[in-house]
């Protein structure tokens, strides 16, 4: 079965995507394709760049937001983008897109044309960088005739990324879907995060067409800047994966079974 991966943003949220690739790698499940958008795109840059899930949870464990910030005058944004680039290429070094151990699909907006940009060639760190760009908090990333940020913006779970690959079956992982936050936000940051994410959470339903399997952890009561719940936020993810996957047959060989797949081919009059 060739499983194609969906990665949501959800900024500190995101760690629970190591706990689903936990369970998949437990369940010997072959990923073929990865995309990723924010949060999504770093723990997918990781893992496609080879880094084990034991790795990557070392990883989040040492991440923090001081660790990212570099103010910057509130021009463009409240926190340089530089800092994270420097984070990632620390992991990733200046690896490309075509170097990688199986590929990856990153998403941002660009802000000049108001459309998504998908990529995959070029240097990995850059692209994971501009798809983290949250408007007003992180500065925009300059690209080519591009001005990108936050690919949450138009596409929070960038299932269509993976519409024409080679994939059986797509599965999606929303870790923004739960909103309500038990505590009000005290700091600007936060009110930031937590008003982005209205934003894209209205762009989760359509891309779950593309879905044939949502996972989407209980992570309602930990808020977006919150990383240091590192373990919860893993068990969480390793959980609802298992709820979600529990009777899938990863060692079935099917022709193409994926839902969009099925109506595609209808729609073309194909077998």
């Amino acid at each position: 079965m060739k499983i194609g991966l969906a990665l949501s943003g959800g900024a500190a949220r995101g760690i629970a995507h190591i706990g689903v690739l936990q369970y998949l790698e437990e369940k010997e499940a072959k990923i073929c394709c990865l995309a990723g958008t924010s949060a999504g795109s770093i723990v997918g840059s990781l893992y496609c760049s080879g880094r084990t899930t034991d790795e990557l949870v070392e990883i989040a464990s040492s991440m923090s937001w001081k660790s990212l910030v570099k103010f910057s005058l509130p021009k463009k944004g409240l926190i340089d983008s530089a800092r994270l680039l420097e984070m990632l290429k620390e992991h990733l070094g200046n690896v490309t897109f075509s170097e990688l151990d199986r590929p990856l699909l990153v998403n941002a907006v660009d802000l000049l044309s108001g459309k998504e940009v998908i990529m995959d060639e070029g240097p990995v760190a850059e692209a994971v960088v501009a798809s983290c760009a949250i408007p007003g908090i992180f500065t925009p990333v300059k690209k080519d005739k591009y001005l990108l940020v936050d690919g949450g913006l138009l596409d929070n779970l960038p299932a269509a990324l993976m519409k024409d690959r080679d994939v059986d079956h797509i599965i999606s992982v929303n870790v923004g879907a739960q909103s309500p936050l038990e505590k009000e936000p005290d700091t600007i940051f936060e009110i930031l995060v937590q008003s982005f994410d209205v934003i894209r959470r209205q762009r989760d339903l359509p891309a779950q067409k593309y879905t044939d399997t949502l996972i989407e952890p209980d992570l309602g009561d930990i808020p977006f800047h919150d990383t240091s719940k590192v373990d919860q936020l893993i068990e969480r993810g390793y959980d609802a994966a298992k709820e979600a996957l529990q009777d899938f047959d990863f060692q079935k060989k099917p022709g193409r079974v994926s839902k969009w797949w099925s109506k595609r081919k209808k729609k073309s009059g194909g077998e």
